[in-house]
């Protein structure tokens, strides 16, 4: 990554980094997955043959009824987390202990089929037997749990039971052992209820027999005591007022009637209302008199229509007619005196039947409280003896049911000896093996980036230097410093965006209205100036100004190298010749339109030809033609000459290698100084110029040879710097 000063790449630019150090480190990828794949290699063929072996199980959705009554455990719930509750309890500790003893009553011998030894099978007697006996049970227990595995889809009511070892008929004994003593464990547990609660029930039906028993005793002999016997569900002393209530109603009824004939009996005799009293007309005595009677007005009506007024038979019949008459008022007298005679004796039987009445009801309201506690009573032995009848009842059902417990779950599936191990996989191991190897490479790399991160943030002197750093040159690949052409065009490479940065400072400090000219130089050889210089030369180029770039490392010309050029005339032919055409020195690079002005190496010293007047004529002409002109200087480390082109400049900028040492850098910046020149900024440079030994040591040696020749022939570098 570059960074400036306030630099931070945008977010686009970290998949483009990880790819370039995936490339940059795939050797160590390639190692770390090697050692994985051979480390899995190795555990595949380390690890013993196991043998998996599955029993399938279903719990019923229908319930077996054999009885219409209701079971003491309810059938279990078709849902999920009952569903896992059931796989909880197959897997549980409880449940693998069962396993165990229903293996060991069937004959298999556990102990071999893990592949353990002998010795909890022995009986010998010894005072450790029994702790000894112990232990080696709960290490089969352990056995069991830790290779059985018990799954459910979750979108059925079917239950897989898998159990893992070194035996593939020990493995299948095992399986459907878990299943058949899933099953047992469900008749147990449906059993043992039935007969735990038939037996609570049996107790508590003596109880509550006793409790009846007690409850119907108390409220009879109460009920007994206060007289308020009840029949026919009334006590007696309620229909006694009932039927006295009844009979009074009924005299006076009789009353009413027996007065109202009494007035018709009297208005019958005195005239007024006819004989038309029932007790009258029934009569047999006044039938005959009126028979009679009626026989005398007969006859005296005969002898009136006849004319025979002075019969004297009429006197007669007149007074055979009155006798009748009276005799019927006699009559009709007598049945009067008899309806009064009816009507006092009904009187008095009312006033007695009131009389009684009125007792009764004194007595009845003395024996209410009685009546309301013996209605609890009453009501208290009423709910004994319900809840003793549904008791009773229940009692009967569980009974009934004792003996025909079902399981809610069958076996679908038994398992079966498997043929071919289930494990160790070979792919599983190589899958492993390979994220092993690609994790431990991906963590590597992390490392040796993270290392190598540190190793380039900058020396804590820069801060003492006294000269600003401009920018931050990333470190590149040797697959991107092969195409730095193309990077610097990247819109979101850091690397071109830290150029941009470093340009753009170099732009904002020139005078407004000036050539910008800028010498690029260094503390030493190496330390990628000419990257620098030709990369900040391709930056502006980009932004539309004309640029031309200045090779003047005679030592370790790397201008024509950089852009792969091969120049007619180079700047040393300035010195020899003073009428050069600028044409002839110039060349064009197509790719970012910029101009490239070559050196080519020198026998004679670099000062000889850098402070001749004619390189200092050929950057006046360059100041007039171009908009910016960047020089490739010397290293500070050959001589006076990159002073010398330095003094020429507008500015200089100092590339300074990451981690290099600071005192080197100071003492470079007090070089400068003293000699005047301007130092416009440091550049932070991590990417190395990647050339290779061979030349590094060739520029170590032409700088000996240099700095040799100065001594010979010294330069008057102040004449020179005043050309």
């Amino acid at each position: 990554m570059i960074w400036s000063e306030n630099q931070a790449g945008p977010e686009e630019s970290a998949i483009p980094r990880v790819l370039s150090v995936i490339v940059e480190r795939r050797w160590l990828i390639l190692f770390c997955v090697a050692v994985g794949m051979g480390a899995a290699a190795v555990g595949y063929q380390d690890q013993p043959s196991r043998y998996r072996a599955e029993a399938v199980l279903a719990l019923d959705a229908r319930k077996f009824q054999a009885l219409p009554t209701e079971s003491v455990i309810s059938s279990l719930p078709q849902e999920s987390p009952v569903l896992r509750t059931e796989v909880d309890i197959i897997s549980s500790r409880s449940m693998a202990e069962r396993v165990l003893a229903y293996l060991q009553a069937s004959g298999v011998d556990v102990a071999k089929g893990f592949v353990l030894t002998a010795e909890s099978g022995t009986a010998q007697a010894s005072p450790g037997h029994a702790t000894r006996a112990i232990a080696d049970r709960r290490v089969l227990i352990d056995k069991l749990t830790s290779g059985v595995r018990v799954t459910n889809d979750g979108r059925s009511y079917t239950i897989y039971v898998a159990f893992s070892g070194t035996e593939p008929q020990f493995t299948a004994d095992v399986a459907n052992a878990y299943a058949e003593t899933y099953i047992n464990y469900q008749v147990d547990l449906q059993t043992t209820a039935t007969r735990r609660v038939s037996d609570w029930l049996g107790t508590r039906l003596v109880s509550l027999r006793s409790d009846l028993e007690r409850s119907e005793h108390t409220a009879t002999s109460f009920r007994e005591k206060s007289g308020i016997v009840k029949s026919n569900g009334t006590t007696l002393l309620s229909q006694q007022i009932a039927g006295l209530n009844a009979e009074l109603a009924r005299l006076r009824a009789q009353l009413a009637g027996s007065v109202a004939r009494l007035a018709t009996a009297i208005d019958a005799s005195e005239g007024k209302g006819g004989l038309a009293l029932s007790e009258v007309l029934n009569s047999p005595a006044i039938q005959q008199l009126r028979t009679e009677e009626a026989r005398l007005k007969r006859l005296l009506a005969a002898i009136s229509e006849s004319g025979a007024v002075k019969n004297p038979q009429i006197p007669d019949l007149k007074s055979q007619l009155a006798t009748i008459q009276a005799q019927i008022d006699v009559e009709v007298e007598q049945i009067v005196g008899s309806l009064r005679n009816e009507i006092e004796v009904t009187r008095r039987q009312q006033s007695g039947l009131e009389a009684s009445l009125k007792q009764l009801q004194t007595e009845m309201s003395t024996a209410n409280e009685s009546i309301v506690q013996a209605d609890q009573l009453d009501r208290e032995a009423s709910a004994n003896r319900a809840i003793y009848e549904s008791y009773l009842t229940r009692y009967k059902q569980t009974i009934e049911q004792d003996g025909i417990a079902m399981a809610e779950a069958r076996i679908i599936s038994r398992a079966m000896p498997s043929g071919t191990p289930s494990s160790p996989d070979l792919s599983a191991w190589l899958l492993g093996g390979l994220m092993f190897g690609l994790g431990g490479g991906a963590f590597s790399t992390l490392l040796l980036e993270l290392r190598a991160s540190f190793r380039r943030r900058p020396d804590p002197a820069e801060s003492n230097l006294g000269s600003p750093v401009i920018g931050r040159i990333p470190e590149l690949s040797p697959q991107q410093r092969s195409n730095v052409a193309g990077i610097i065009r990247d819109s979101l490479s850091p690397f071109a965006q830290a150029v941009a940065d470093v340009q753009g400072r170099l732009r904002l400090s020139a005078r407004s209205g000036n050539v910008l000219v800028v010498s690029v130089t260094s503390a030493g050889p190496g330390e990628g100036k000419t990257l620098v210089a030709s990369c900040l030369a391709r930056s502006l180029a980009a932004t539309g100004l004309r640029t031309v770039i200045v090779d003047t490392n005679l030592t370790a010309p790397g201008i024509a190298d950089e852009f792969s050029v091969l120049p007619l005339r180079t700047v040393d032919t300035v010195a020899a010749s003073e009428d050069v055409p600028i044409d002839e020195l110039i060349r064009r690079d197509g790719a970012s339109g910029l101009d490239l002005i070559c050196a080519g190496r020198v026998d004679v010293p670099a000062e000889h030809i850098l402070g001749h007047k004619g390189f200092a004529r050929l950057l006046c002409t360059l100041r007039q033609t171009y908009d910016v002109v960047i020089v490739d200087s010397t290293a500070l480390s050959n001589g006076s000459s990159a002073l010398l082109v330095s003094s020429l400049a507008d500015t200089t900028v100092l590339v300074v290698p990451a981690g290099s040492d600071s005192v080197r850098t100071v003492r470079a910046l007090r070089t400068l100084k003293t000699a005047g020149i301007v130092v416009g900024g440091l550049v932070i440079n991590n990417a190395a110029s990647r050339r290779n030994v061979v030349s590094l040591v060739t520029d170590h040696h032409r700088s000996t040879a240099d700095a040799g020749k100065r001594s010979e022939n010294p330069i008057d570098t102040p004449s020179i710097v005043g050309m």
